[in-house]
């Protein structure tokens, strides 16, 4: 799923990730915490992560170290 304003099209980026995947376990128990997530971080704005435990927050967050 991918979000895009002519606004934030314009904006230079301090991050971009494309086709993001983030998988736990195998077989049955299987947990897909990202699948396909295509992410834009603008530079000079600040951005919150939320959602559900499991979502695949903490796998986000690691974005801002290669935003430094």
């Amino acid at each position: 799923m991918t979000t895009t304003t002519p606004q934030a099209a314009q904006e230079t980026l301090a991050a971009s990730a494309r086709d993001l995947t983030k998988t736990y376990g195998r077989g049955d128990t299987q947990v897909h915490a990202l699948r396909g997530i295509d992410l834009d971080l603008p530079r000079g704005r600040f951005t919150a992560i939320m959602g559900p435990s499991g979502s695949g927050k903490p796998v986000l967050g690691l974005l801002h170290f290669f935003s430094a």
